[in-house]
């Protein structure tokens, strides 16, 4: 799809396109953090998104020269597992927080 297009046809290598995607990404985020998520087109353009960055990403830390596919999908789901913790725990302190003002 996108990430296959961006390595490939426009020249990139997999570190490339992951390095274009990425920021892409990371804007849609940003933009995104007032709601507008929830839009349909704003949250299928972020699937769309996520999917290339990802693909890109992980293709390039799978690769021969990186980590391989095992070693690669340990790290990444060990970052998931951290990200999602670290998401709870500042939701958590955030809820907390608005109960002791109010």
């Amino acid at each position: 799809m996108i990430g296959d297009f961006c390595s490939p046809n426009m020249g990139l290598d997999d570190a490339g396109a992951s390095i274009l995607l990425s920021p892409i990404m990371a804007v849609l985020f940003l933009a995104g953090r007032g709601g507008r998520l929830l839009l349909l087109p704003f949250y299928w353009l972020a699937v769309v998104l996520i999917s290339a960055a990802g693909t890109t990403a992980g293709d390039f830390t799978s690769g021969r020269n990186m980590l391989g596919l095992s070693v690669s999908t340990a790290v990444t789901g060990a970052l998931l597992i951290a990200v999602l913790v670290i998401w709870r725990e500042q939701s958590r302190t955030k809820r907390d927080r608005h109960r002791f003002l109010i």
